[in-house]
């Protein structure tokens, strides 16, 4: 099979840390395409910047269903324009932060995320809402780290974010971790070892989702939510 992990921002650092993980998890047999979007932000930490990458994205979407891949991956943690990207591919589309609050369902009562910046924070509760999860949501905490940040710092990833998921984990009542963020990719078995909880690598998670569902023939039902856009006269 093929799957296209796309990196819908333009850093080549994060999209470095992503093709790692990947290259690490996925199956001799699955082809895996890692690229980034061809313009666009540097990093996706604000609505703005979701707009502004939305038509890279939406092409690069357009690309793979005509260059034969059979699912896509949206690598990054917000889930950028994905009702759009579902409605316009004849193939699956997955992203990391639906993905992830799916599985975590699946390991424990609560869940806590470890995400960017302060201002994030409102911004993943919000998300949390709309996906109807409040009941499971322990807490979100910030590492006050930017994505490319995130990406080129290791060493104070692992620190902050020992300490952000002990708290998570001891003073909110989470026992499932997701980190918030594909800059975050390849830091979950650290974290994990530390903590003593499941924590999720969307990244990870996603892909490995995404291989196994194509597996077995499973797509998206294209008859409501995700029905194709019908034509229309762009002026």
């Amino acid at each position: 099979m093929k799957i296209l992990v796309l990196n819908p921002n333009t850093s080549e650092t994060v999209t470095a840390r992503i093709a790692a993980v990947i290259r690490k998890i996925a199956r001799p047999e699955t082809q895996a395409a890692v690229i980034r979007i061809a313009h666009g932000p540097e990093a996706l930490e604000s609505c703005y910047d979701e707009s502004a990458a939305s038509p890279f994205i939406l092409e690069a979407v357009k690309e793979a269903n005509r260059n034969g891949f059979d699912a896509i991956v949206i690598a990054a943690f917000c889930d950028p324009v994905l009702e759009a990207a579902r409605e316009i591919s004849a193939i699956p589309v997955y992203a990391l932060e639906e993905t992830a609050f799916s599985v975590a369902l699946l390991l424990g009562n609560k869940f806590g995320i470890l995400t960017e910046r302060k201002h994030k924070v409102a911004v993943k509760q919000q998300h949390v809402r709309k996906h109807g999860l409040e009941s499971r949501l322990a807490s979100v905490r910030p590492l006050e780290m930017g994505v490319t940040e995130i990406a080129a710092d290791p060493v104070k990833v692992r620190r902050t974010g020992i300490e952000l998921c002990r708290r998570m984990v001891v003073e909110d009542g989470a026992e499932v971790i997701i980190m918030g963020c594909a800059s975050m990719a390849g830091f979950s078995e650290d974290l994990e070892s530390a903590v003593g909880v499941p924590i999720i690598d969307p990244v990870a998670v996603t892909f490995k989702l995404a291989e196994a569902l194509t597996e077995i023939g499973v797509r998206h039902s294209k008859i409501g939510l995700y029905a194709a856009p019908a034509p229309q006269k762009l002026d």
